[in-house]
Formats: structure tokens, sequence, C-alpha cells
């Protein structure tokens, strides 16, 4: 029970951490002397994201927006009337403004929301300005202080099975392509093929980059910090395992193409790739076992050499295939723009 506990604050901090900092910062407002305290809360809501790097970016915006907006709409306000056509004219100023600073867009929206607000209310409440500003501010502090000090958003787990994942979808799509190859390197299939690598590699780097962004305010994360750097170097490979099938893919589908792929071959290099998609396996299975390697893996890559009398021909034949690739590629007509 206890253990199902823990899971629950660690792994679900959003359900808890916006009413408890909701609360606080209410609380805060109204000791501060804010007739309108529900603007805290309400930052402390929009400022809670899914991680701190987000919450930080969101909270200064909304402070940074909302002091520009009050400022702009107090300072303009008592010498025009307030109706449609002065709210709208507002706006067209502000967004004239943001647009010249070439300000985020995150940021005109809290000014623009503060100079509607601001302008109804003023002139009902006099307090609403310097309320809007105080409790602006004290919601987007309590946010990022309950948001970094307890149990601040980790996905570097998530990150970490995510990469297990590609691993085993690079060396399943090894597998594949050995099949393919095997089958003659039918050409209708070969789009597919690369198509399917490169879905399951973006899925694995956005995840990495969200985990990398949860550690990047995190005072308690110098272990995951270390964590995240074997994952990125993990993921270096893994690019390149996954850049290095793809061109070998379209190697293959050439090479069928040209009429000269023997049966022989085709034995020879299903044999090849079957082995790298043990490699490709082994190599995830033993990434908590430092030193780990196999005999199977040894041999299969000495098998995979060179042949002396190819290495001469070995570099000019990669460079014309791939300045063959780029010549069709823009070759290829295009759509007029």
């Amino acid at each position: 029970m206890n253990e199902k506990l823990m899971d629950f604050i660690k792994n679900q901090g959003i359900v808890w951490k916006i009413p408890i900092a909701s609360a606080l910062s209410w609380e805060l407002a109204e000791w501060a002397g804010s007739k309108h305290p529900y603007l805290a809360p309400l930052t402390v809501i929009l400022s809670i994201q899914l991680t701190v790097d987000k919450s930080i970016q969101f909270a200064w915006q909304r402070v940074l927006g909302t002091i520009a907006g009050v400022l702009f709409t107090v300072l303009i306000t008592p010498f025009i009337g307030i109706n449609g056509w002065s709210i709208g004219l507002f706006l067209f100023v502000a967004a004239l403004f943001v647009t010249c600073l070439n300000v985020n867009h995150a940021i005109f929206v809290q000014v623009a929301l503060s100079i509607l607000m601001v302008m109804y209310f003023q002139s009902k409440m006099p307090s609403y300005p310097l309320d809007r500003i105080r409790d602006t501010i004290i919601g987007a502090i309590v946010a990022i202080v309950i948001h970094l000090l307890l149990f601040p958003p980790d996905s570097v787990n998530k990150a970490r099975n995510k990469l297990d994942q590609l691993a085993n979808h690079l060396s399943n799509q090894f597998t594949n392509t050995a099949l393919w190859i095997k089958e003659g390197c039918p050409s209708h299939t070969a789009h597919a093929l690369q198509k399917s690598l490169f879905q399951e590699l973006h899925q694995a780097t956005t995840e990495l980059d969200k985990a990398e962004q949860s550690l990047r305010y995190n005072p308690f994360g110098t272990k995951k910090r270390d964590t995240m750097k074997q994952l990125t170097r993990q993921m270096q490979l893994l690019r390149s395992g996954y850049s290095n099938l793809a061109d070998m893919i379209r190697v293959f589908a050439k090479w069928s193409e040209s009429g000269s792929f023997t049966k022989e071959n085709q034995q020879i290099w299903n044999d090849h790739v079957s082995e790298l998609a043990k490699l490709v396996k082994e190599w995830n299975n033993g990434l908590g076992e430092s030193g780990t390697s196999s005999s199977t893996s040894k041999v299969s890559a000495m098998q995979m050499k060179v042949p002396v009398d190819m290495k001469n021909y070995l570099y000019p034949a990669a460079l014309y295939m791939n300045s063959e690739q780029v010549t069709q590629d823009f070759q290829s007509p295009t759509k007029s723009r």
C-alpha cells in the first residue's frame, strides 16, 4: 500500500501539486492584502506543466505579460473611454508593440488578457491592477517552488524504456531486412522498411528531449544527469544504426534492380544482416553489464570485414552511390511555388 502511494506521489504530481499550490497561493495572496486572491491560484493552475522547464517558461511569460499589460492599461485608460472599440484599439496597439519587440506569442496573450481584464475591472475595483500583478507573482513563485522541490517530474525512466524499445525495434528491423534480402529485395517494400525505421526513432528522440528538460532545473538530479549522459550516448549509437540500415536498404534495392544480385549474394547478406540483428540485441541486453560481449558477435564482425581485394573500391563506390542519390532527388520534377 505504501509503495503504491509513493508511486502515485512521484508519478502523478500534477494531481496533488495543483491543489496544494493553489490553496497556499490563495492564502498568501490574502495575507498580502489582495481583494482578488483567486488570481494567484489561477496562475498556479496555468503554470504547473508536465516539466519544470515548461513551468518556469510559462510562469515568467505570464508574470512579464501581466506586468506589461497592467502598466500599459493603467497609463492609457484615464484618457479613453471603455467600450468595444477602445478595447480593440488597445489590443491592436499592444499587438503592434509586441510584434516590433519580436516577443514570444505567449507573452502577447498574457498582455492581451491583462489589458482586457484591467480595462473592465479597474473602474469598479480600483485595487484590481495592483492585485493582478502581485497575485500573479505570488502564484508563479508558489507553483515553481512546489513543482521544483516536491518530487519534480522525472522522465528518465520513461526515456530509458523508450530507448530499450528503440533498440529492440532496430534489431527487429535488421531481421526484417534480412528476410527482405532473402526474398530478393523487392522494390515495392523498400520504402515501407525505411519509413518504419524513422517513426520509432522520432518518438524516442522526443522522449529523450523531454527527459533532459525535466532535469534542467532539478536540484536533486545529479545521479539522473549521469544516467541521461549514458542514454544520450546510447541514442547516438542507435541513430547511427538506423542511418546505416537505411543506407543499406537503399543499396540493396539498387543492387537488386541492377539484376546482378545473385542468389549467392542474397544468402551471404541475409546471413550478415541477421548477425547484425543479433549484435544489436546483444548490445541492448548487455547495457547493464559492463564489458559484456558474445563470441557470436566477434565472429560475425570478423566475417563482415571488407575483403582485401575490394578495399580500393569501397570508398569511391559509396561516394558514387550517395552522389547518384542526391542527383536523383534534386533532378526530380517539383511543383512550382
